[in-house]
C-alpha cells in the first residue's frame, strides 16, 4: 500500500510541474502576440484620424471657396446669392454637409440646418468669426453637429459668416462605423471632455460622459479609469481594460486635432481572440497533460473506491429495505393530505375572489403575512412581506392593534390615488385561548359610491336653493323697480350737489342689487339655448378673444395648447353656455394672478370625451375650501357673488359632463372640464 502511494505522489508532483510550465509559457507567449496585435490597432487608430483629418481639410477648403466668393457679393440682397446658393447645394454633395450663410447680426439668410438645431449655436458662431480674419476658418463643436465657419468680409468690414456642418453621427459612422479589429473588435470615439461621440454596439450611450457614468454606461466597462488616463495624457497609447463580463480587453487609440476639436479614437479588441491561436497550439500539449492528470487521479481513485465500495455495499442494502418502507408510508400520508389541501384551497379561494375587495392578513407588529390578488392590483406591487404602515402610514393611529373587535372606516388618497375614497375593516383573527395573533383587513374601493353621494347632495342643495331663490327674486324685484324709479326722479330734479352725490351712491347700489337678482334668475332657470354640433376649439378661441378685452389680463401670459385632433371633431352642445363656462373658468384664474402669471388652456380627446384644461398659475385654492367652491354664493373674491362656479356647473351636468378642480397653494389651479364627444 506505501508503494502505491509513493508512486501516486511522484506522479502529481511531475504533473504539477508540468502544468505549471505549460501555463507560464503560454501566458508569455500570449503577452508578446497581444502587444504586436495592439500595435497593429494603433497604426488603424492613427490611419482613422489622419482620414477624418483629411476630410475636415477638404470641407475647410470649400468653406474658403464660399467665403471669397460671397465677400463680392451683397448678403442684404438674397437675388445676388441667389445663383451662389444653387451652385454651393449642387456642388457640395461630395462633401455631404450642410449648407448655410448668417449676417452680422445672426440672422439667418439660408440654411439647410433646421432652425431648432442652429438657434442655440449662432452666438457662439458669431463671437468666434468676429474674432477672426478674412481667409480664416475654424470649428464650432455641439453635442450633435460640427459646424466649420469663415468670416465674410466685404470691404475688410465684417459683413456675416458662412458654414459647412456635418452631424458627428455621420462622421463616425462613415470613419468608424465600419472598422473591424479582428472578428470582435471595434473602434469607437469620444471628445476630450469625454462624452462619447460614437460607439458601434451600445449606442444608447452615446452623449455619456466617463466623468459623470451612470448605471448604463457601465454595459462594456467595469470603470472609466483607462479613459480618464487617456484624455489627461497619462496612458501612452495602449491600454488594457476588463469588461464586465470579466473578459480582457487591449485598446490603442490616437487623437485627431482639427482646430478647437479633439476626438479619440480607439480600436479595442477582445485579449481571448488575440490569443486564440496560441490557445490553440498549445491545445493538444494541454489535453496530453490534462490526460495524464486525469489518469493518474483515477488510479488513486479507484484503489481508494474498490475498498469502500464493498463496505458501501452492505450498508446501502439494508438502508434500501428501511427506506422502502418508510416511503410507502409516506406516499400514503401525502396523498391523503393533499387532497384535503386541494378541497380547502378550492374553498378559501373562491371566497376571496367573491369579496371583490383587497384582503390581507398581518401579524401584531403589523407585517402582512398573505395578501390576494386585488390588493396588489390596488397598490400597483406586491406588498406580502411589506408593513402595513408602508401601505397606509395612518392606519395604526386609526385602529388600535390591542383591539379585540371589528371595526371600519373610510379614508382617502391610499396606494398614492388622489381623489378616491377607500372603506378599510381591519377583524382581529384570535387563538383559541382568546388572544389575539393576527388581523385580516378588508380594503374596497367605494369612489364612485362617495361620489354618487356627493352629488346627490349636491343636487339637492342647489334644488332647494332654487326654489328660495325664485321667491327671494320675486320678492325683492318689485319693491326694487319702485325704489330704481323714484330715485331716478329725485337724482333728476335734485339740484343740490350734495343730495345728488348720495342719490348716485343709492343709485348704484340698487343697480349692484339689481346684477345679483339677475345672477339669481340666471342660476334658478338658465336659458335653454339651442343645440348644434360644434368644435370645441372654436368656442375656446372665441372665448379667450373675449377675455383679452379685461384689464387685468394685460399682465397675463396666455397660452394654448389645443389638440390638432379636435380641429374637425364637433359635438352636440349649446355652444353660447359652453362659452359662459369657459370665459368665467378663465377670467377666476385672470382674478387669482392679480401679479401676473401664465393661463395654460388645453384641449385634447380622451377614451370618448373631450377635455379641456384651464390651468393657472395663481394663488391657489386651500384643500379646506375645494369642496365648497362649486356651492353657490360661495366665494373669496372682495366683490364677487359666488354664483360664477355654481352656474357652470349647474350647466356642464346639463351636457352629461363633469368639471373638477386640483389645487395647491402658491403653485396654482387646474379646472379640467370632461364632455362626451356624443352628448
Amino acid at each position: 500500500m506505501k508503494g502505491y502511494l509513493l508512486i501516486i505522489v511522484t506522479l502529481i508532483i511531475i504533473v504539477s510541474a508540468l502544468i505549471t510550465l505549460s501555463v507560464f509559457f503560454q501566458e508569455s507567449l500570449q503577452m508578446e502576440m497581444a502587444e504586436m496585435f495592439n500595435k497593429q490597432q494603433l497604426l488603424l487608430s492613427k490611419s482613422i484620424s489622419d482620414h477624418i483629418k483629411a476630410h475636415f481639410s477638404f470641407i475647410k477648403e470649400g468653406v474658403l471657396h464660399i467665403s471669397e466668393v460671397l465677400s463680392k457679393k451683397d448678403l442684404r440682397n438674397r437675388d445676388s446669392i441667389d445663383g451662389l446658393i444653387k451652385d454651393v447645394l449642387e456642388k457640395k454633395k461630395t462633401l455631404k454637409t450642410s449648407f448655410g450663410i448668417i449676417d452680422s447680426t445672426g440672422r439667418v439668410i439660408f440654411s439647410e440646418v433646421t432652425e431648432g438645431f442652429l438657434k442655440p449655436v449662432i452666438p457662439e458662431i458669431l463671437a468666434k468669426a468676429e474674432k477672426m480674419e478674412s481667409r480664416g476658418t475654424t470649428t464650432v463643436e455641439t453635442l450633435s453637429d460640427v459646424y466649420v465657419i469663415s468670416p465674410v468680409y466685404n470691404q475688410n468690414k465684417f459683413n456675416g459668416i458662412v458654414f459647412l456642418s456635418r452631424r458627428i453621427e455621420d462622421i463616425a459612422g462613415h470613419f468608424v462605423g465600419n472598422i473591424q479589429s479582428g472578428t470582435r473588435g471595434y473602434a469607437w470615439m469620444m471628445n476630450k471632455n469625454g462624452t462619447l461621440l460614437y460607439h458601434p454596439i451600445q449606442p444608447e450611450m452615446v452623449g455619456g460622459n466617463v466623468y459623470k457614468a451612470d448605471e448604463a454606461c457601465f454595459k462594456c466597462h467595469v470603470s472609466f479609469d483607462l479613459e480618464k488616463r487617456i484624455i489627461e495624457g497619462k496612458a501612452g497609447n495602449y491600454g488594457k481594460y476588463i469588461a464586465p463580463s470579466g473578459e480582457d480587453k487591449i485598446i490603442a487609440f490616437s487623437s485627431a486635432n482639427i482646430d478647437t476639436l479633439s476626438w479619440i479614437i480607439a480600436v479595442s479588441a477582445p485579449y481571448s481572440e488575440v490569443t486564440l491561436a496560441t490557445k490553440q497550439s498549445m491545445e493538444l500539449y494541454s489535453y496530453l497533460i490534462i490526460a495524464i492528470f486525469v489518469t493518474t487521479t483515477l488510479v488513486s481513485a479507484l484503489l481508494i473506491v474498490f475498498n469502500k465500495r464493498r463496505i458501501t455495499a452492505e450498508e446501502s442494502a439494508k438502508r434500501k429495505e428501511e427506506l422502502e418502507k418508510y416511503a410507502v408510508e409516506l406516499e400514503t400520508k401525502v396523498k391523503r393530505r393533499t387532497a384535503e389541501l386541494a378541497n380547502e384551497k378550492e374553498k378559501l379561494d373562491t371566497i376571496v375572489s367573491a369579496i371583490g375587495g383587497g384582503l390581507i392578513l398581518i401579524d401584531r407588529q403589523g407585517k402582512i403575512l398573505w395578501s390576494n390578488k386585488k390588493i396588489n392590483e390596488m397598490a400597483g406591487r406586491e406588498v406580502t412581506g411589506l408593513s402595513c404602515e408602508d401601505l397606509c402610514a395612518d392606519c395604526s393611529v386609526i385602529f388600535d392593534t390591542y383591539a379585540k373587535d371589528m371595526n371600519t372606516t373610510i379614508m382617502p388618497d391610499l396606494f398614492g390615488q388622489k381623489r378616491k375614497y377607500f372603506q378599510i375593516t381591519n377583524a382581529p383573527v384570535k387563538r383559541p385561548d382568546g388572544e389575539v395573533a393576527g388581523y385580516i383587513r378588508l380594503i374596497q374601493d367605494i369612489t364612485e359610491m362617495k361620489n354618487m353621494e356627493e352629488q346627490i347632495i349636491h343636487s339637492e342643495r342647489l334644488a332647494s336653493l332654487g326654489r328660495l331663490s325664485a321667491g327671494i327674486a320675486h320678492e325683492i324685484g318689485n319693491p326694487l323697480t319702485s325704489i330704481f324709479s323714484f330715485v331716478q326722479i329725485l337724482k333728476e330734479a335734485e339740484e343740490d350737489e350734495f343730495k345728488k352725490e348720495n342719490l348716485e351712491t343709492i343709485y348704484y347700489h340698487i343697480n349692484r342689487i339689481s346684477d345679483i337678482l339677475k345672477q339669481l334668475s340666471g342660476f334658478i332657470k338658465m336659458p335653454t339655448g339651442e343645440s348644434k354640433e360644434c368644435l370645441i376649439n372654436e368656442i375656446i378661441e372665441h372665448s379667450v378673444n373675449i377675455i383679452h378685452f379685461d384689464k387685468k389680463a394685460k399682465g397675463i401670459s396666455i397660452i394654448k395648447d389645443l389638440s390638432p385632433s379636435l380641429c374637425n371633431t364637433t359635438c352636440v352642445c349649446e355652444d353660447k353656455q359652453l362659452s359662459q363656462v369657459f370665459i368665467n373658468l378663465a377670467l377666476n384664474a385672470v382674478d387669482s394672478m392679480p401679479k401676473g402669471g401664465t393661463l395654460t388652456i388645453r384641449s385634447f380627446a380622451k377614451d370618448d370625451n373631450m377635455v379641456i384644461q384651464f390651468e393657472d398659475t395663481g394663488v391657489g385654492i386651500h384643500k379646506d375650501d375645494v369642496p365648497k367652491i362649486f356651492d353657490p354664493f360661495y366665494t373669496n373674491k372682495e366683490k364677487g357673488t359666488g354664483l360664477g362656479l355654481a352656474v357652470s356647473y349647474s350647466i356642464i351636468k346639463k351636457m352629461n359632463g363633469s368639471i373638477t378642480v386640483e389645487s395647491e397653494v402658491g403653485k396654482g389651479t387646474t379646472f379640467t372640464v370632461t364632455l362626451p364627444l356624443k352628448t
